[in-house]
């Protein structure tokens, strides 16, 4: 093997923001304390305050924000689309922010979210998720994020009662040129 090229990252200061714990889905093997059903979402002016705080405290380094966000389920959060807007808008030196989520939300919510973010990881949850929506979700947002700029993943979930179908997941997002791969459980978390 032979190294071709060594190129530096972009140094950024990097934020894994889990923005709560409420989640829409219930799947058996995710741990307690990454969702629950009962956790009150966090409103649009705390969540402001929290990364104000953060912001503040990190603003003297001088480098652009790299902001991953996870939970729970973000977009079951109404404040979490006012809250991207309100970093995209900002003057906070945004360099990327990027979304994990189970793709239950709207179609029409996550291309608008598109426009917002540079990147989004979907996960398939074939416990609870509406499969036909999901695919069409996932195909329609992918269409208006472009690569290089932005892009989409999907993590395909690997849920014993639907790995006969991993092969035919991969290939739908093989031919929509849609980045997947299969994400193994822990299911001694759960």
């Amino acid at each position: 093997m032979k190294i071709v090229k060594v190129e530096p990252t972009n140094p950024m200061v990097s934020l894994t923001w889990m923005i709560g714990s409420r989640c829409n889905y219930a799947c058996s093997y995710c741990p307690a304390e990454l969702h629950d059903d009962y956790s009150p979402h966090p409103d649009l002016e705390k969540l402001k305050q929290a990364w104000d705080s953060f912001y503040q405290k990190t603003k003297h380094i001088g480098l652009p924000y790299k902001v991953s966000f996870s939970g729970g389920e973000v977009t079951a959060n109404k404040s979490f689309l006012p809250l991207i807007e309100y970093l995209r808008n900002g003057e906070f030196n945004i360099g990327q922010l990027l979304v994990v989520t189970n793709g239950s939300a709207s179609k029409a919510y996550y291309l608008r979210l598109a426009k917002l973010v540079d990147a989004i990881s979907f996960s398939t949850h074939t416990e609870f998720w509406d499969e036909a929506k999901f695919l069409d979700t996932v195909i329609a947002v992918n269409q208006v994020m472009i690569r290089p700029q932005k892009s989409i993943h999907v993590n395909i979930m690997d849920e014993p009662k639907a790995r006969h179908r991993f092969q035919e997941f991969l290939s739908i997002f093989d031919e929509h040129n849609i980045s997947s791969s299969i994400n193994k459980i822990n299911y001694d978390q759960a």
